[in-house]
Formats: C-alpha cells, sequence, structure tokens
C-alpha cells in the first residue's frame, strides 16, 4: 500500500485558489463594457491630477475654511483650510459630509409644482412665470424666510426683498439669543465672544457643549487641545458642570453632577466665594457684584444644587486661582431653559469677578448673527401668517416645519399662505407644505461668500460644475429671475456671480491696494477669503440682571434635550455617513434612544434596547433605553436631529423627533425657545425596539488599552503606574532595553519573559513565559534598513490620547477618502460594520466626582511582527518594505483567518452586496457614487479590508517630491485622519527621519503600544492621556 499523501487545509486552499482562476481563464468571455478616455479632454482638467479648490462650509452657521479636492471634474474630498482663521485646518465630521449633500440622491431634481398629492416637474421658464405673477400681485404681502445669510447673499437678499416690498426674515433654530441678550445686559454688547482656550489654565463649562454645536467648535476644540497640553502648577484643569456628561463633560477632569437648571445658582455661588473672600484681581465693581451674589452662598446653593458647600468653595477657589487664565462657559442647546439668559449673565459675572474678561473671554472675532430674530420673533410671524399678513412665501436654508414644536403650530399658519414657494434643494418637511420647489444649487456648486466673523471675509467657489442630473440653480440667480418676472427692478447685477464680484469692489478698497481687481479676486478666491487680526473690544461691567434661584419644577424626571454632534438640528440627517457615525456617548447609530440612569432601569425592570415611554405634558414617544451612569438618577435624555417625516431616504422614519415633548415656554429675557425645563414620567415600553451599537463594552478590564498617566508622575519625569513600556524592550529581569534599539521583524517572535509582579491581563492570550524558555534578540539601531533591503522610509503614527476628543472627524474622513461603504442599521446589529477607524470609549470612572473617560482610535496597526500575515494562506496581507501592514485584494479568497488572528480588531469582512434589495439605500445609489476617490480601489463581497494608512497618499506624495527632484519634507503627506482632525491628534510620517514629528512624539516620555505585552511591536504609537487629581469625590 503507497503511503498516504497529507494536504494541509493551507495547500489545499491554495491548489483550489490556482485550479478556479485557470478554469475560469479559458472559459471566461471577454468583458463587454468598453473603457472610453476623453476624446477632448476640459481645458482645466488632466486625468489624474487632483485640483483644489478653497472655499466655505455651510454646514453650519459658523462658515470654516474648506479646501475641496476634485478629480477628473469631480469633488471627492474635503479638508480643512490651514490658512483661513475659522478652523485652521481642521474640519469636523459635519464638514466632511457636506459632499454626500451635494451627491444626496434625494435632492429635487428639477423644479416641480404641486398637483394634489403628487407632484409635477416643471421648466425653469414655466416655474420663473408662474411664481413672477403671483410675487407681482402681492403687492407687498411677501415674506422671504432664510436661515442666516451674511456677505453678498444677504445684501441682495435683503435689497431683493425690499424692492420687492417683502419682509426678509432669517432665522436658526440655535440662535444664540440667551448669550446675546446676555452680553447685552452685561457688557453692553449684544454679540458671541471668542473663547480663547488656548489662553486658558483652568475651564468650567456650565453645560456648554463647546467641542460639539456651541461656538466655533473646530477652532474651540483645538484651543482646548492646546489648554489641556499644560500640566504644570495644576494647569489644564478642566470641570463639566451638567445633569448629564456630554461628550464635551467626558474630556473632563471632574463632573459636577448638578441638578438639572441649577447651574445658574452654581455659577452664582462660585462668584460669590471669590468676591467674598477678596479673591482674582482688585475690582471697582466688588461692593455692587457682592451684593447681586449675597444670596448665593455656598450653603444655600448646595440645597439648590445637590453640590456640596465644600465643593462650591473648592471649585471656586480652583477658578480664581487662576485668575486671568481660567475660563468659564455657558450658553447652547443644553442649558437653554427659562432661565438661559441669567445663566449666562452670571458665568459672565464670575469671569469678570476672576479677571477673564479680555484674556479668555474676547469680543476680537465674535460669531456674525446681527439680523438673526429670536425665538419669539419668530413665533410672532408665524401668528402674523396664520392672521392673513402673507399671500407669497419663500422660504430658503431653513426647516422650520422640523426644527420647531408643534405648539407653534407652524405648520397650520404656513398653510394659511396663498402661495408658498421653497427655494430648498430637498424636499424637506417644510418644502413638503409648499406649492411650488424650485431647487437651489449646492454650496459646493455655486458661488456666494460669508462673513461669520469679525474681521473674516470667506469666498465660496465652485468645486465642480453643477451635477447633470440635477436642474438648480443658485438662490440668487433665482431671485434676480423672479425680480424680472415680476417688473422689480434693483441695483443687483445681472447673474448672482456678477452680484458677488460688483459687492467684493468694496474688499478690494479694502486690502487689495497696489493690484487690480481681476488680480486681488483671483488671489483671494484661490487664499479662500481675505481676513485681519481684528482688534479686541474692551468691555466694562455694564450691570446685571435680578438673580433669583431656579424655580423647583414638578414631575418625576428632568427632561434633557441634547444637540447632536453628528446632525446639528437635523440638518444633517439625511447624510449616511452621520447616521452610520456612532453617537461618542452611547455609540449608537440609526436612531433615537433615551438615557436613563442604570439604578432608575432597574426600578423600571428596562434593560438595554428595552422600549421606554417618555412621556411630558406637551406628548410622549417610545424609544429603546440606553443604561449610562453619566447621567443623573432623577433625569433622562433625548437627543435632537431624529425623527424626519420628510428630507430623504436615509433620514425619513429614523428614530423620533425629541421637540414633540417640549411645553411651550421660552426665556423671558431673549426670546429663546425652552429647550430644557420639561419634565416627564416615564414607564416601561411594549414595542420591540432596536438599539444598534457598534461598541457594547465599555470597560477595560484591566487591560490598558487606553493608558493615562497621572500630572504627578509627569511631572516627576517617570511613566506611573499604568504607562506601558512602548519603543523600549523587555528584559528577562523585567526592565527595559535601550529606547533606541529595535529588532528586525521576524528576528524575535518567542515570547517575552514575565516581569515581576506583573498580573495577566483580562484577554485569554499570555504573552510571557517562564524566564528560562526566553530567548532574546540581537538588537540594532532603528533604521529604515531594518524593515527592508531598499527601503528608504518607515511610514509611522503616533496618536495623542490628551489631544483626541472622540468628535471622530477622523472617522467620516477614513469613509470618504477609502469608499467605504455605509451597511445600514441591520447589518450594524449582525457586527458587520465596515469603518477602517474607530473611536473606542471607555469610562473608567463616571457618576459624579473625578472623571475618567477615554477616547482611543483604533485602526491598522501595521505591526512589524504582525499575527495577520503568517495566517495568510494565500499571502493576501503582507509586509511592505515601508513597514505597512498591506492587502491585496484581488488575491484574498475571505478565509477570515487574519481577522481572527488580529488582537486589535481592526479587520472588517466586506459582507456588501452590492445588487442586495439594500441597492438603492446603501450602495452608493446614484449620484453618491460620483463621490468615490478613483485612487482607491471599491472592494467586493468577500475580501478582508482594514487601514491603509492611506497608502494612494503615500505614492502621491513620493511622486511629487521626485517629479520636482528633492526630498519629501516632513508632514507633506498626511493620511486622511491626520489631515482632518481638529485638535492634531494623529502625527503622520517617516519614522526613519530622526527629525519628523512622528519621530519625537513616537520616542516621547508618553509614549505605549497597544497590546505591547504581545509583541507585535505596532506601527502606530499613542501618548497616554493626563490625568489631573481632584479630591472631589462625588456629591450630596
Amino acid at each position: 500500500m503507497s503511503d498516504s499523501v497529507v494536504f494541509s487545509r493551507r495547500d489545499f486552499l491554495k491548489l483550489v485558489g490556482v485550479g478556479v482562476a485557470g478554469a475560469a481563464a479559458g472559459c471566461a468571455k471577454p468583458p463587454a463594457d468598453k473603457l472610453y478616455p476623453y476624446l477632448v479632454a476640459p481645458d482645466d482638467i488632466l486625468p489624474g491630477v487632483p485640483y483644489f479648490y478653497a472655499s466655505t462650509c455651510r454646514e453650519c452657521p459658523v462658515g470654516c475654511g474648506i479646501v475641496v479636492r476634485a478629480r477628473e471634474g469631480r469633488a471627492i474630498k474635503i479638508e480643512g483650510n490651514p490658512k483661513h482663521p475659522i478652523g485652521q485646518g481642521g474640519l469636523c465630521a459635519r464638514g466632511q459630509s457636506s459632499l454626500q449633500g451635494l451627491y444626496d440622491p434625494d435632492r429635487v431634481k428639477s423644479p416641480m409644482v404641486r398637483n394634489g398629492s403628487t407632484w409635477k416637474n416643471v421648466t425653469w421658464d414655466e416655474a420663473i412665470a408662474m411664481v413672477g405673477e403671483k410675487l407681482a400681485a402681492a403687492k407687498g404681502k411677501t415674506l422671504l424666510l432664510t436661515g442666516l445669510e451674511s456677505g453678498s447673499q444677504r445684501a441682495l437678499a435683503s435689497e431683493w426683498a425690499a424692492a420687492a416690498g417683502a419682509r426678509h426674515v432669517m432665522w436658526e433654530p440655535f440662535g444664540y439669543e440667551a448669550v446675546k441678550a446676555a452680553n447685552a445686559k452685561t457688557f453692553g454688547l449684544a454679540a458671541v465672544p471668542r473663547y480663547a482656550f488656548e489662553n486658558a489654565r483652568c475651564v468650567v463649562s456650565f453645560g456648554a457643549d463647546f467641542l460639539e454645536t456651541f461656538g466655533q467648535p473646530v477652532s474651540q476644540a483645538r484651543g482646548f487641545a492646546a489648554m489641556r497640553a499644560k500640566h504644570e502648577d495644576g494647569a489644564g484643569h478642566f470641570v463639566a458642570v451638567e445633569p448629564r456628561l456630554s461628550l464635551t463633560g467626558a474630556n473632563a477632569d471632574e463632573w459636577v453632577a448638578v441638578k438639572a437648571g441649577a447651574e445658574l445658582s452654581l455659577a452664582l455661588g462660585m462668584a460669590q466665594v471669590i468676591l467674598s473672600e477678596n479673591l482674582g484681581p482688585a475690582l471697582g465693581e466688588r461692593g455692587a457684584l457682592l451684593s447681586a451674589v449675597s444670596a448665593f452662598t455656598p450653603e444655600a446653593v448646595a440645597a439648590q444644587t445637590d453640590v456640596k458647600a465644600e465643593d462650591v468653595q473648592r471649585l471656586a477657589r480652583l477658578f480664581a486661582k487662576h485668575s486671568g487664565k481660567s475660563l468659564a462657559v455657558a450658553g447652547g442647546i443644553a442649558t437653554q431653559g427659562a432661565n438661559a439668559t441669567a445663566l449666562v449673565a452670571a458665568v459672565n459675572l464670575l469671569n469678570y469677578a476672576a479677571g477673564n474678561v479680555g484674556s479668555t473671554v474676547l469680543f476680537d472675532r465674535p460669531l456674525n448673527l446681527d439680523g438673526l430674530a429670536s425665538f419669539a420673533e419668530f413665533g410672532a410671524l408665524v401668528g402674523e401668517m396664520a392672521g392673513g399678513a402673507f399671500d407669497v412665501a419663500f422660504v430658503h436654508g431653513t426647516n422650520p416645519a422640523y426644527s420647531t414644536p408643534a405648539w407653534t403650530k407652524f405648520a397650520e399658519s404656513f398653510g394659511t399662505v396663498g402661495f408658498k414657494v421653497s427655494l430648498s434643494g430637498t424636499l424637506d418637511e417644510t418644502a413638503a407644505l409648499c406649492d411650488v420647489i424650485r431647487p437651489s444649487a449646492h454650496a459646493l456648486e455655486s458661488w456666494g461668500d460669508a462673513q461669520t466673523a469679525k474681521g473674516v471675509w470667506s469666498l465660496q467657489q465652485p468645486a465642480m460644475r453643477p451635477l447633470p442630473m440635477f436642474d438648480s440653480r443658485p438662490m440668487g440667480d433665482t431671485l434676480i429671475a423672479l425680480a424680472t418676472a415680476a417688473n422689480v427692478t434693483g441695483g443687483w447685477g445681472a447673474t448672482a456671480f456678477d452680484d458677488l464680484k460688483a459687492r467684493w469692489k468694496a474688499q478690494h478698497a479694502r486690502f487689495g491696494a497696489g493690484r487690480t481687481f481681476e488680480l486681488f479676486w483671483d488671489e483671494t478666491v484661490a487664499a479662500g477669503g481675505v481676513w485681519e487680526d481684528a482688534a479686541n473690544t474692551s468691555v466694562r461691567w455694564n450691570g446685571a440682571p435680578a438673580f433669583a434661584a431656579p424655580a423647583t419644577a414638578e414631575g418625576d424626571f428632568a427632561l434633557v434635550v441634547t444637540p447632536s454632534n453628528n446632525f446639528y438640528d437635523g440638518r444633517g440627517a439625511n447624510k449616511p455617513w452621520l447616521q452610520e457615525l456612532p453617537d461618542m456617548t452611547s455609540k449608537a447609530v440609526w436612531g433615537s434612544w433615551a438615557e436613563i440612569h442604570p439604578e432608575t432601569a432597574k426600578k423600571l425592570g428596562v434593560e438595554d434596547g428595552d422600549a421606554i415611554v417618555i412621556e411630558t405634558s406637551a406628548g410622549k414617544v417610545e424609544v429603546p433605553a440606553y443604561l449610562y451612569s453619566g447621567i443623573r438618577k432623577d433625569a433622562v435624555a433625548l437627543g435632537l436631529g431624529q425623527g424626519h417625516t420628510a428630507y430623504g431616504r436615509y433620514a425619513q422614519a429614523r428614530g423620533v423627533n425629541a421637540l414633540a415633548l417640549l411645553p411651550e415656554g421660552t426665556d423671558a429675557a431673549s426670546g429663546a425657545l425652552a429647550y430644557q425645563g420639561a419634565r416627564a414620567k416615564l414607564a416601561k415600553g411594549s414595542k420591540a425596539m432596536g438599539l444598534y451599537l457598534q461598541q457594547a463594552e465599555k470597560n477595560q478590564h484591566e487591560r490598558e488599552l487606553a493608558q493615562i498617566i497621572p500630572v504627578s508622575a509627569l511631572l516627576a519625569g517617570g511613566h506611573g503606574e499604568h504607562a506601558g513600556h512602548s519603543l523600549g524592550r523587555l528584559t528577562e529581569k523585567g526592565g527595559i532595553l535601550s529606547e533606541d534599539v529595535q529588532t528586525k521583524p521576524g528576528k524575535y517572535t518567542e515570547p517575552l519573559a514575565r516581569p515581576e509582579g506583573y498580573v495577566p491581563p483580562a484577554h485569554s492570550i499570555s504573552a510571557f513565559e517562564p524566564k528560562e524558555k526566553v530567548r532574546h534578540p540581537k538588537s540594532e539601531p532603528v533604521s529604515a534598513g531594518s524593515y527592508g533591503k531598499n527601503a528608504k522610509h518607515r511610514w509611522a503614527m503616533a496618536i495623542d490620547l490628551n489631544a483626541c476628543n472622540g468628535c471622530a472627524a477622523c472617522v467620516v474622513a477614513c469613509y470618504a477618502e477609502n469608499n467605504i461603504p455605509v451597511v445600514g442599521p441591520e447589518l450594524i446589529k449582525k457586527g458587520r460594520e465596515m469603518a477602517w477607524i474607530r473611536i473606542d470609549r471607555f469610562e473608567d470612572k463616571l457618576g459624579g466626582g473625578a472623571n475618567d473617560v477615554r477616547f482611543l482610535p483604533s485602526m491598522c496597526q501595521h505591526c512589524s511582527d504582525a499575527p495577520c500575515e503568517m495566517v495568510c494562506p494565500v499571502y493576501a496581507t503582507y509586509h511592505t518594505s515601508e513597514g505597512l501592514n498591506g492587502q491585496v485584494y484581488n488575491r484574498c479568497v475571505g478565509t477570515r483567518y487574519c481577522s481572527n488572528n488580529c488582537p486589535y480588531k481592526a479587520r472588517s469582512f466586506n459582507w456588501f452586496d452590492y445588487s442586495a434589495p439594500e441597492k438603492t439605500t446603501f450602495a452608493f445609489p446614484e449620484p453618491l457614487n460620483w463621490q468615490l476617490n478613483p485612487d482607491v480601489t471599491v472592494r467586493s463581497k468577500g475580501v478582508m479590508e482594514k487601514c491603509t494608512m492611506c497608502v494612494q497618499r503615500i505614492l502621491e506624495g513620493k511622486g511629487n517630491a521626485r517629479d520636482e527632484k528633492r526630498e519629501l519634507r516632513d508632514g507633506e503627506i498626511q493620511t486622511a485622519c491626520s489631515q482632518s482632525c481638529p485638535t492634531q491628534a494623529i502625527t503622520f510620517g517617516d519614522l526613519a527621519d530622526p527629525a519628523s514629528a512622528v519621530h519625537a512624539k513616537s520616542y516621547g516620555e508618553r509614549k505605549y503600544w497597544v497590546l505591547e505585552e504581545l509583541h507585535t511591536r505596532p506601527g502606530v504609537t499613542y501618548l497616554q492621556k493626563i490625568q489631573r487629581e481632584t479630591t472631589n469625590e462625588g456629591h450630596a
């Protein structure tokens, strides 16, 4: 009998793969499709060459500067404009997702006229004639309702309204009414100041989500990161005062879990301590200020806020210790209740008492919100509609049918207007109530400008020609055409572009000395605008309102309505990137949920995902519950932005609209809508609900994945109890070899010796063996040659956990750059998400007092001794000569061995079927596929994929340097995640260059590797988060 032949599973798969490939080659028909190159390429386009267009982001009123990358005439990626004073090169997730607004498959394709319950497509000429006739007949009873407009478009709209006998009203759901009213009262200046976090050494936030939606989040995030980098003499301390720990509050060293609505009392109590103990600078008004807050003693405040009297004193003394360099912030939706103006005024008083006004509170570059109507004024406008004040109404850039509570009766009152015209590019809730829709072009395909802050004039230019499937026009062109049709004349230009250039001649006179207008215009368009160093407007104390303790509300639970970092006020809900981007508190996607404390849930008999009914005097909703220790036991939180009844396939029927729970109420001092203050009843629901979590476990289980270093250890020059060994090597005695040595990949795969006192981690792999079994390698200095014979570079990344605030802009940037599909809630539920980078959230301590929440950006670690490489049977994953862990998609057969062997959960199996029924929603439906990056393969079902460290950008950068006959510059090549990061937490570069920034950070004192005990030698180095000590261990 002959010897039997034994095949391993790996050998069998190799043979099968070769056999199938050979058979397919012999039987396949030649492809029927053909590739047609440009016959005559456009003059301004070279195939394969990217073009960059400076413009302005219009996803929120801030107006950050952006740079749009275009290929073959298509906008494919948006970055921050590093020259622009707002944003300074960073860009938030909402700004990144603007591309999906441009390529939204649910955009209105052409003008439409209502035909009963349906819509009829008409030509532009027909629509212009019809609406022009109605405008002419209105005889002054016309309304132009828009969102915030500034610059030339605002001037054109105002002049058009005046000439047509119309009223132009601008309204925003997040209108900063309370901030403006408080500053007008206390400083005599109705403005939203610039908060200079970079100048601060101690920050106390009274519910202001300044890293999410309040103020200028991108620039504030960068300033906040600069503040947190300070750690000498108690610097960099951050205290969050709020009933529910927000994403902003999760970055705090201390969470003061104050009663909902009682933030006012705590701010006044801190001011009372500073003034009564004669802390802070000398003030001529000290007596008058103390008189205004005399009733708010620490003991009285403790009774009103549930914060201990000694903590009130301690916080006040901490704040005053950094007099002139501390900062208190209040405002925004999370504290906008019936006393919203009083709260901001109290915080103004606190800042003034500590000497911060003019240092960390500046009026040099305030937000330009002039002319914006308050919610109370908007309510009066709705009343006028109901009374027949308007025969014709135009709506653009705002969606009040969705973003106002039902008790305003906007939909009913708007319905009484005889003829309603929407200039919206999407069929949102307000457009659905109109008679005619004349779609406006997207900001990325039209000209415009903005002056959203003092001293900043930003230009908006089209990054591509208008999409051929959408017959839309810029709003300005529509207004001009309507004026012509209605025989209305004015001083505007023939087109919106002509009008824009004519109005910019004023800027040429101011900034263009010695240059012709055309030269000035070209240079300004290329730069993205013009700006000047605006001088700070000096303010003095102007008086304070009469402060009163907040009234005690009746009801079981305080309803905390939270603004959305993803959707803002709901305008971002039809962008699938943002729907699949996890909320960074719950890590949930695609819906709504109620956050309740675990002890509250236990009393209700509710677990994660169970239905819960929230009922207020205004209405009730049923949503899944999310158990969260970062909320008070007497509160329940519900987010804004979901619950659309129109708007598009991604937004419609996703979750609930939290505004349905708001009872009638405003802040009387400012006219702002009272988002906060409602009381709610909770009950266990009966519906089967879906809670789609991308991260269910937020406990590190002693694995020390996201590490910290106490500030005392950092100041002492050590690494502290939790520090990793990072680039050093463990010796058999548990020590560390020289930091300047590394070993060749594959030369040191044996387990390490177990250090003395080592406690095995929670994961099942033991990295250490008895000392006598361990062999140690010969080490050699770091060099590119250690990774490949001809290698010149060693690409690597350093991530500073002290700077990462969990904003997740990097996640959306990676989606855009690398053609990552959105899979939808059902596949998310099965754990089949496709994101290449994720932000893990670990809650090491919650519940009030000292706070310890850590964010860990996680992607492929590009290990030098990668566990995935050694198990791939077809060598689809391999190690490049420059240190990257490569992936060959057309070689991969989808065994998933690499995923099983990856300890970092960095690999995704592509389950996505582009021909499946969900194609019309999740498989890049036309024209979403126009956004795809031509430099990156669109992967198919059945392959593994992961972070490549944007290898296409590396090749592009090397090619540019070669063409210019020079060496690569440090920082010239950036991955998508590092380029978009508002706080510059991610640094990419060449580790083989000793002068590079990534080299300096990778060998810094806070460095470590995740799961270093496995000795995979990652190419991603982390820097520990700095932990500040606090004596606050809880509240009364």
